[in-house]
Formats: structure tokens, C-alpha cells, sequence
């Protein structure tokens, strides 16, 4: 949340004079936080009040209310109470904020005093399976609903990637009895990636394009995912677990294998990489920690944020994603593939281990671009081009070259394996071979 915005500027993006802007204040339709004695006004709820605003001439829009009320809750800390209208599928209104240090990051005011309800929503958002992923309007057409983000009510909001969920007022809940990471939960029978969505399940919260689905395997949660076309995306994340192995420690990474599903479809497979008391935080959510300065990139920003979170080795966990992923052609690392895990007991941080290099060696390429030579790629997060980004990174301490010894190689049989993939091998191993000779000249 940015609370950047001053009652004059607010006044101008909505069209209201200064003293409607304080009512909306005082009402509390507009988030706001008084700083050296001057109202600062959350910038994402005046985009969202402008957006909404009625055409002229037309009356604004209302809805026949059908209000639940809920409490945000992360573990058994009890973080906020908030108000959902189910008529409009909307988050009306936080009525209590009980712990604003357990919140989400990005959706409370510096001061702990506000909850932005655009931020909420948005967050919400991310908490749900995207409209785009395959099979989705179906899906929701059998389900009644017209929207994903009905779909986290239906396992009060549960997920495996961090430990929040919401409790109806009118129900004594325990989390300890309901999570995911302890508690059994339904697993797919069937060759059907959505057949449990829409029922008490982690796939409601599941996010991104690919098919996926959460298993138990020996006890422990486990994620597989499928691909697209060629099927390239399993054998990726293989590819880029026997990179890290060579380079990282354990914990810098999550491992993922490859598994056969009972109607012959190979799939990737990696168990969940936060405990029962952590959660991921994307770096999208991180570099709200603090303002960012005019002129600062966002690199900079970055390690910033990660510094105000008192983050060790924040710097360190960049260069290896950067190098990593440049090896691998990475073109998906995007502000919700990476960040931070949270301990939400203890509040300490720790860098994210690396995880999801689907998007990767070339696997958008179309058979022509292969064949006309066309090896190019580009980059995220910091900068689409992979040889001005490679150059952030200033530490190679931890780097080995000697490891990459025969990594193509490692590579070709992996994706031997799939023989769809068999034209496509002589690229991929030239990719990767003009990036490691890169990556030995700015190393050494």
C-alpha cells in the first residue's frame, strides 16, 4: 500500500474538492494516514474510486447487499475482521484490525492503522486459480459462480503457500484441525486437473496457467504440474533441479522429479517448500515495505525492502537467481516468482528458495525461430535484457565454473526422455553452452 497521495492531489483525480476528500476520510472510504500533521491518502484506493466512478448523467450502481462477515486469520492469530458482500462479490469494509503485524504485507498503512480494500482485493486475486487457466469458465459454469475469487470460500481461503484463512463469525474453527499441511484433503482419481476445485481442496488457491494439482505423497503435500504442447515445461524444472544441484546449496532451491500419471501424461513433481509455520511472500508484496525513492531501480529497491526486513543474505540469494536463470533462459521470473519466506511465529525472513523455471530453454520458440538461428531470449524481473541484467550481479563467491561441466550434456538426456522434444535438443544445448561461456567471462 502507498499512501503517497495528498488531499489536494486526490481532490484533482477524483473531481471533489478537498473537503469531500476529508469526509471520504473521516467515513473511511478512503484509507489515510496522518504524517507530520498532513493526510497522506492510499494511492491504490483513489485508482480504484476513480475507475468506479458512475458516467455522467447516470446514477451510480448499487446492489442488494448480502453481507458475511469474516475474520483474517493466520494460524490462530486473529489479524483482522472484514466484511464480504456476496450479492457483489466485493470486500465492503474492515471493521476491526486486531494484528496488523501478522497482515499480508502491502495491505496495512505505515501505521498499522488501515487496511486497503483495493489491496485486499487484489490480494484476494492472486489467492485464486486465474479465468485463463485451461478449462476454467467450464469449471466455474458447473459451479454456479461467475468469478475465481468465489473459489477460496469454498476451503475458507486454505492454502499450502502460507498460513492464512478466513473464519466465518459464526463458526469455531481451530486452524490446527483444518490446514492443509497436517490434514488429509482430496486427491485427484481422475485425468481431470480441476476435478477437485470448487470443493474443500488447496487447488481453490492454486495460482498460475499450468495445470496443476496438490497431491500427498508419503504423507507430505506435493505439487505437480503439467505443460503446454510439447509438454517441455516438466522437463524444464528437471533441468533446472540438476543446475542447482552442480551450483547451490539445498536450501536454496526446490527440487522437482518427474512422475507418470495413471493415463500416461508426465508430469513435474516438488513437495511443498514452506513449513506449517511459514509463508511465501512474493517480491511483489516485499518491495511495499518501504517507498521507493525516485531514481532507484528496482534491484535496488529490492534489496532495500529486503534490508528494512532485517533479510540476511538478500543480495547473495539475487545473484544465484540471476545467474541461474540465465543459464536457463528463464523468461517467466516475474515479482510473484520469487521472494521472501516468512516465519509467522518467530516474524524473521529468510530468501525464498528458487522454484518454477518452466518458462524456460526456449521453450516458446517455434521449430522456424530454432531453424533460422534465432537463440534469443528475454529477462525478468530487473531487465529484459540478460546481458544488462547479468551485470547486477557483483558476487560471485559462491559460483563454481568447474560445475557446469557437462551440464548440456545432462540436459540432452533429460529431454531425450520426451520425444517431442528430440528436434529441439541441438538449440537447447547450444543455448545453454553460449550462456555459460558468457557467464565464465563476466565471472572471472
Amino acid at each position: 500500500m502507498a499512501f503517497e497521495y495528498t488531499v489536494k492531489q486526490c481532490a484533482q483525480k477524483l473531481g471533489i474538492s478537498a473537503t469531500r476528500v476529508h469526509q471520504l476520510i473521516k467515513e473511511g472510504m478512503l484509507p489515510a494516514e496522518m504524517i507530520a500533521g498532513r493526510y497522506f491518502v492510499d494511492e491504490d484506493a483513489v485508482e480504484a474510486r476513480a475507475e468506479s466512478l458512475p458516467s455522467p448523467g447516470r446514477p451510480p450502481k448499487r446492489s442488494k447487499e448480502d453481507p458475511r462477515f469474516f475474520t483474517l486469520m493466520n494460524r490462530n492469530h486473529e489479524v483482522f475482521e472484514f466484511v464480504y458482500d456476496n450479492f457483489s462479490d466485493e470486500f465492503t469494509e474492515v471493521t476491526q484490525i486486531i494484528d496488523p503485524s501478522r497482515a499480508p504485507l502491502g495491505l496495512m498503512s505505515p501505521q498499522g492503522k488501515k487496511v486497503s480494500l483495493s489491496a485486499l482485493t487484489y490480494w484476494w486475486k492472486h489467492r485464486s486459480i486465474p479465468l485463463s487457466r485451461s478449462g476454467m469458465e467450464a469449471k466455474l459454469a458447473t459451479l454456479g459462480l461467475s468469478d475465481p475469487t468465489r473459489l477460496p470460500f469454498k476451503s475458507l481461503g486454505l492454502s499450502l503457500s502460507d498460513q492464512y484463512w478466513i473464519r466465518p463469525k459464526e463458526m469455531n474453527l481451530d486452524w490446527h484441525s483444518i490446514n492443509y499441511f497436517k490434514n488429509t484433503f482430496p486427491e485427484m482419481l481422475s485425468g481431470d486437473w480441476l476435478e477437485q476445485v470448487g470443493l474443500e481442496s488447496p487447488d481453490n488457491t492454486s495460482e498460475g496457467q499450468l495445470p496443476k494439482r496438490w497431491v500427498r505423497i508419503d504423507g507430505v503435500p506435493a505439487l505437480i504440474k503439467g505443460g503446454t504442447s510439447l509438454n517441455q515445461e516438466p522437463y524444464n524444472e528437471i533441468a533446472a533441479t540438476c543446475l542447482y544441484r552442480r551450483l547451490l546449496a539445498p536450501e536454496d532451491y526446490v527440487s522437482y522429479r518427474l512422475e507418470l500419471l495413471p493415463d500416461g501424461e508426465t508430469v513435474s513433481l516438488c513437495e511443498v517448500f514452506i513449513s506449517d509455520e511459514e509463508e511465501y511472500i512474493p517480491a511483489y508484496y516485499v518491495m511495499k515495505a518501504k517507498h521507493k525513492a525516485m531514481n532507484c531501480s528496482t534491484y535496488q529497491h529490492y534489496l532495500e525492502c529486503c534490508s528494512r526486513l532485517k533479510v540476511e543474505n538478500a543480495e547473495v540469494a539475487l545473484a544465484k537467481m540471476i545467474v541461474t536463470d540465465d543459464l536457463l533462459g528463464n523468461t517467466d521470473r516475474h515479482l510473484r516468482n520469487f521472494g521472501l519466506v516468512r516465519n509467522v511465529e518467530t516474524m524473521q525472513y529468510r530468501p525464498a528458495p528458487l522454484f518454477d523455471t518452466g518458462s524456460s530453454l526456449l521453450n516458446e520458440k517455434t521449430s522456424g525461430a530454432l531453424a533460422s538461428g534465432d537463440l534469443s531470449f528475454t529477462t525478468k524481473p530487473f531487465h529484459d535484457d540478460p546481458n544488462q541484467q547479468l551485470r547486477l550481479v557483483s558476487d560471485y563467491s559462491w559460483f563454481n565454473a568447474n560445475a557446469l561441466e557437462g551440464f548440456a550434456e545432462e540436459v540432452e538426456q533429460i529431454f531425450a526422455l520426451n520425444l517431442a522434444l528430440e528436434q529441439r535438443i541441438p538449440y537447447i544445448k547450444q543455448l545453454i553452452n553460449k550462456r555459460i561461456e558468457r557467464i565464465l567471462v563476466i565471472s572471472s
